[in-house]
C-alpha cells in the first residue's frame, strides 16, 4: 500500500515550479507511505511522478521510487498484486530477469510485456500511474472492485493526479469550489456519486477503469467487469449444499491465503458476527499467527443482548472456539475527537461517514502494534443481502413486485397514508420511504442516510424524482442482468458502485491515516461473481439475510453465532455524549455561512438544530461546513 501523485502538461510544455509542486505532493502522502519515496521529474520538465511505500512484500528491500529499470518507463503503484509469484514465473519464461523480490517490479514487468487487456491475469488491488517518457504516454488505472483510489482533475493543459484529493488541491493553479450536485449525494449517501468528488472539476477514476494520454489527448475506457454469469447454469442445475459449500471453500481458501502477508504482521477483525467469524474460522485453519482484534465504540457493546452475550463477549467466545489470540480496544476516549474532527475537514472526496473517525482508531492501535496489514469482512452484507433495506426490498419483491399476486398494491407508496399500510402490511423495518422502481430497476442502498423526504425540507428545488447514480445498475450489465433476479441484480449494483466508492473509500483514507494496508478476501472477483450468482434462496430465510453464510457458521462454527442478529460496525463515536459535547454541532451550525454559498432553503438552521432531526443529518452538516473551511484556508494558502 502506499501513495501516488504526478503531474502531466498536456501540450508537452514545461510546467512551472514542477519541482516544488511536486516535493508537496508527496510529503501530503507521507502517512500512506513512510517507509520510502521518491520523485522522478522528466527531462523536459512537462512530467512529474511521485510514490510513497509502505513496505508490506519484501519489506527490507530499499527500490527505487518511482519504479524503472531502464530510465524510460517509470511505474508509480500504489496496491497489492497477490499473485504475483505466479506471474513473475510467467514472465520469467518469457525471459525476464528480475533484480527484486518485489510485487511492484512483477507489475512493472507486467505492463512491459502483456497488452492491457490481460489485466484479468493479475490477482490484486491497485492504482497505479505507468509513464514512458520516449512516447509521452501515461497510463492510469483502478482495480475492479475499487479498493484503490485514484483522483485527477484536468485543468490550464495539466493532468494532476493523486491517492488523495488534497495534495491536488494544494498544487492547483485554480482557486477551487464544491460542487453542490456532490454535496447533495453525499448528504443522501454519506459518498458522491461513483467518478466524483465534493470538488468540482477534481473526479475519481471508477472502479475497472483505465485513464490513457497518448499523442496530446486523453482517452478512458473500462479494462474489466464482474462475470456472475458463470455461474447460472451451475446454480440453475440446483447444487447440493455440499457442492455449494465446497466450491466456497475452495475460493475463498485460496483467495485468504494469498492476501494473508508473508513478511509483515497483521491483524483481523473480528466482532463475532457473521463475516468477521468465517473469515477467523478460515484463517485458523491455515495455521498462521493469527491475531484478531475488536473495536468498541459505545458501552451498549458490552450489554448483554437477551439470550446471547454481548457483542464484545461474543467476539472472545468465536476466537476462543478458533484458538485465536484476541483483543479488544476502546475507540470512544478523547482521542478519537481528533481523528472525528479531521475525517470532517477532509472530507473532498466526498465520503464525509463518521465511520471513518471509528476505523482510524483502529489502524492508530495497529500502528502502535508495529502491525502493517488489516484482514477485513467487507462484503457479504452487499453480495448476500445482509441489510433489513434488502430485506425489506425482497419483500416487496415478492409480494408487490412485477407479476406478483398484490402487485397493485405498489400504487399505495404514492400517498403517505398507502405508504403506512404498505410497512404494516409488508412489516417494513427500513424501507419506509419507498425510493424504489422496477422498471426501470433503481434500488435503496443501504448506506442511504438522508431521504427525499428530508432533503425535499432543505434544499431548494430538490427533484425527488431524481434516479441517483448508487441506486441504478451500470449499464455494461444490461445483457446480464436479463438473466438475473432482483436480489441478484441488487448484489451485482452493490459490487460495482457501493463497494467501491463508498465502503472501500472509506476503510482506505481512514486506515491509511495511520499507514495501515486493508486486504478484503470477501472482494475478490472469483468470490464475487460467486456470491453474486446465488439465486435469493441463499440470500433470504425466517427475515434474516446472509442465509448461505449463517447455514454455513451453524455448520462448521457455531448454532449461537448463526443465529446472531445483524450488527453494523458499531456505533458512531459522536453519539457517545463527551465527544459529541466537544464537537458541538450547534454551535458550527449556526455560526456557519457555508449554506449562504448554495441554493439551501432559509430555515436549514433551524431544521439542522431541531431536536427531532437525526445526529446523522447534523454530523453531515458538520462534515461539509468543516470541509468547505478547509477549502476556503487551502485556497488562501495557494492563491
Amino acid at each position: 500500500m502506499c501513495g501516488i501523485s504526478g503531474i502531466l502538461s498536456l501540450d508537452g510544455k514545461p510546467i512551472k515550479n514542477l519541482k516544488d509542486r511536486i516535493k508537496l505532493m508527496t510529503k501530503l502522502l507521507h502517512h500512506r507511505g513512510p517507509d520510502q519515496e521518491g520523485v522522478y521529474i522528466s527531462q523536459k520538465k512537462n512530467f512529474a511522478l511521485s510514490n510513497n511505500r509502505l513496505s508490506i512484500v519484501s519489506p527490507k528491500e530499499i527500490i527505487n521510487l518511482p519504479f524503472s529499470k531502464n530510465k524510460n518507463e517509470f511505474l508509480s503503484f500504489n496496491g497489492e498484486i497477490y499473485n504475483y509469484k505466479y506471474l513473475r514465473n510467467e514472465l520469467s519464461k518469457k525471459g525476464v530477469k528480475f533484480t527484486t523480490a518485489t510485487d511492484t517490479e512483477v507489475l512493472y514487468e507486467f505492463l512491459r510485456n502483456y497488452n492491457l487487456n490481460d489485466f484479468q491475469k493479475i490477482n490484486g488491488m491497485w492504482s497505479f500511474a505507468f509513464y514512458n517518457e520516449k512516447k509521452n504516454e501515461l497510463l492510469l488505472s483502478r482495480d475492479l472492485l475499487g479498493e484503490r483510489h485514484l483522483f485527477y482533475t484536468i485543468e490550464n493543459n495539466e493532468l494532476i493526479f493523486s491517492s488523495e484529493v488534497k495534495p491536488i488541491l494544494c498544487v492547483s493553479q485554480s482557486s477551487n469550489e464544491m460542487d453542490f450536485d456532490s454535496i447533495i449525494t453525499s448528504w443522501k449517501f454519506s459518498s458522491c456519486s461513483p467518478g466524483k468528488t465534493l470538488i468540482k472539476n477534481v473526479l475519481r477514476l471508477k472502479p475497472g477503469e483505465n485513464l490513457y494520454f497518448s499523442n496530446g489527448r486523453v482517452t478512458f475506457n473500462n479494462f474489466q467487469k464482474l462475470h456472475p454469469e458463470k455461474w447460472f447454469n451451475y446454480f440453475k442445475s440446483s447444487p447440493s449444499i455440499d457442492s455449494v459449500n465446497k466450491n466456497f471453500e475452495e475460493i475463498f481458501s485460496k483467495e485468504i491465503g494469498l492476501r494473508i502477508p508473508k513478511d509483515v504482521s497483521y491483524f483481523t477483525a473480528l466482532s463475532g458476527g457473521i463475516d468477521s467469524s468465517v473469515l477467523s474460522y478460515f484463517i485458523s485453519k491455515l495455521k498462521t499467527k493469527a491475531q484478531t482484534i475488536f473495536g468498541i465504540s459505545h458501552n451498549e457493546q458490552e450489554n448483554k443482548q437477551g439470550k446471547f452475550t454481548s457483542e464484545l463477549d461474543a467476539s472472545y467466545y468465536v476466537a476462543k472456539k478458533l484458538n485465536l489470540n484476541h483483543s479488544h480496544i476502546y475507540l470512544n476516549s478523547k482521542d478519537s475527537i481528533k481523528d472525528l474532527k479531521l475525517a470532517a475537514a477532509n472530507g473532498f472526496d466526498g465520503c464525509i461517514d463518521a465511520g471513518v473517525a471509528n476505523f482510524s482508531g483502529l489502524s492508530k492501535h495497529l500502528n502502535k502494534m508495529n502491525s502493517k496489514v488489516m484482514l477485513f469482512s467487507e462484503g457479504p452484507d452487499e453480495f448476500l443481502g445482509g441489510y433489513l433495506a434488502d430485506i425489506d426490498a425482497n419483500k416487496i419483491d415478492t409480494i408487490i413486485g412485477p407479476g406478483k399476486p398484490f402487485e397493485f398494491l405498489k400504487y399505495l407508496s404514492k400517498t403517505n397514508i398507502g405508504k403506512k399500510i404498505l410497512i404494516f402490511f409488508l412489516n417494513i423495518k427500513k424501507n419506509k420511504e419507498f425510493e424504489f422502481s422496477h422498471n426501470p430497476f433503481y434500488t435503496r442502498v443501504n448506506h442511504l442516510v438522508s431521504p427525499n423526504t428530508f432533503l425535499n425540507k432543505i434544499i431548494q428545488n430538490y427533484d425527488t424524482k431524481k434516479l441517483h447514480n448508487y441506486g441504478l445498475i451500470d449499464s455494461m450489465y444490461n445483457e446480464v442482468i436479463k438473466d438475473m433476479d432482483y436480489t441478484q441484480i441488487r448484489a451485482l449494483n452493490y459490487a460495482s458502485k457501493t463497494l467501491p466508492d463508498m465502503f472501500n473509500l472509506r476503510i482506505d483514507k481512514a486506515f491509511m491515516q495511520y499507514s495501515v494496508e486493508v486486504r478484503l478476501p470477501y472482494q475478490s472477483i472469483a468470490l464475487a461473481e460467486f456470491f453474486i450468482a446465488m439465486p435469493s434462496k441463499y440470500r433470504f430465510n425466517n427475515g434474516q439475510g446472509k442465509h448461505f453464510l449463517r447455514s454455513y457458521v451453524n455448520e462448521k462454527i457455531d448454532r449461537l453465532i448463526s443465529s446472531r442478529p445483524k450488527k453494523g460496525m458499531g456505533h458512531y463515536l459522536f453519539s457517545n455524549k463527551h465527544i459529541n459535547e466537544a464537537l458541538n454541532f450547534e454551535k458550527v451550525i449556526k455560526e456557519t455561512n457555508f449554506f449562504d454559498h448554495y441554493p439551501f432553503k432559509k430555515n436549514i438552521k433551524e431544521i439542522l438544530l431541531d431536536k427531532k432531526t437525526h445526529a446523522g443529518n447534523k454530523w453531515i452538516a458538520y462534515s461539509l461546513i468543516k470541509t468547505f473551511e478547509n477549502l476556503n484556508e487551502i485556497n488562501k494558502k495557494v492563491h
